[in-house]
């Protein structure tokens, strides 16, 4: 029977797995039916939630058996269970939120353009994955037999403190948060979008600041793991566990169904609104693009703007050239004179 703070904790619980899991159909259809481009980022977003729910579902077991509530009013064998079903609880979500940055990470490296950004992703999704399964390891070895951890009728000796390393965890968690939310800033510029749509990926992207705060939370309530009043003490730990993972969940989805919320408000397609994500590399000859030199933030354009920025152009003086190239470097030169004015405009056809 919930009592105590359980039911709060497991109401907070379910509320955020319910929130994040609307996101993970709407993700999914985005991918396979509008964008056709079903990636490892999304299989990987899809267990980062499926983390979510078994650890909210262990939770939620040993909140039965007393989680919430005082140790000291429970029997020995209630206590026993609780505790036991909130570190198998407790697993999910160390590694499910390594596993939703994990999702974040291989989201960015589609779509980065330059090296030192794709081994800055590698090495912050590498490390945490380390940190993580270290974290989840030590937790279950702190002491030797793994059965002395939840069960004080049981023998055992002290091997390694845990809470250094969740710690660790916690804080390095946090990092790689606000380097996600950073790094699309830096690179969102070098890729084939509009200013806005820049802005607007940019801006979602940013969101894990929203998960980084999270995981600061989280990791100062660390406190509860030493607690020897532990089903009630790691309350705040437990709430906290499972709004960072769920944050992070929707920070990452959101970005991934702006193709979808097109389609439906605006009635484009992902072609229209350049939302493949691809990179200036690419070598798709269907997809021309043209970029405008002259503009500092390098906006990029469809054939069809082009022509529409000619026609009102032409309104103030004769067009003497108008040449169009071939190839990712060939120029497109529009001079115009008037009253002595010469208005040079280059504009280069990108292949994207």
């Amino acid at each position: 029977m919930l009592a105590g703070e359980g039911p709060k904790a497991i109401t907070v619980m379910w509320v955020m797995t319910g929130l994040s899991f609307i996101l993970v159909p709407l993700r999914l259809y985005t991918r396979i039916f509008i964008l056709q481009a079903l990636g490892l980022d999304d299989h990987v977003f899809t267990l980062g939630w499926i983390f979510l729910l078994l650890y909210t579902t262990f939770c939620t077991v040993a909140g039965t058996h007393g989680f919430g509530q005082p140790i000291s009013a429970l029997t020995i064998d209630e206590a026993v269970q609780a505790i036991y079903t909130e570190m198998i609880g407790q697993t999910f979500a160390v590694l499910g939120m390594a596993i939703a940055k994990l999702s974040l990470g291989i989201f960015l490296l589609r779509i980065v353009v330059k090296p030192w950004h794709r081994i800055s992703i590698w090495i912050s999704m590498t490390s945490l994955s380390v940190v993580s399964v270290m974290t989840a390891i030590i937790f279950w070895i702190q002491r030797l037999p793994s059965e002395s951890i939840y069960d004080p009728r049981v023998p055992g000796r002290t091997v390694v403190t845990v809470t250094p390393f969740s710690v660790l965890l916690g804080s390095w968690c946090a990092v790689v948060d606000f380097y996600f939310a950073i790094l699309p800033w830096i690179f969102i510029w070098e890729l084939n979008m509009r200013f806005k749509e820049k802005m607007t990926i940019a801006i979602s992207l940013s969101l894990g600041f929203i998960a980084g705060i999270c995981g600061i939370v989280r990791t100062i309530e660390l406190g509860g793991l030493s607690s020897s009043n532990y089903t009630e003490d790691t309350v705040p730990l437990i709430i906290w566990s499972a709004v960072e993972l769920a944050v992070t969940l929707i920070c990452v989805g959101i970005p991934t169904v702006r193709p979808l919320y097109r389609r439906i408000v605006h009635g484009s397609t992902a072609k229209e609104s350049h939302e493949g994500y691809k990179k200036q590399s690419g070598s798709d000859p269907a997809r021309a693009q043209f970029e405008f030199p002259m503009r500092n933030f390098g906006r990029f354009a469809r054939k069809d703007d082009l022509f529409t920025t000619n026609a009102s152009v032409a309104e103030t003086g004769p067009v003497q050239s108008f040449t169009e190239g071939q190839g990712d470097e060939d120029l497109l030169v529009a001079g115009l004179r008037d009253d002595g004015i010469c208005v040079r405009q280059e504009i280069r056809v990108e292949r994207v």
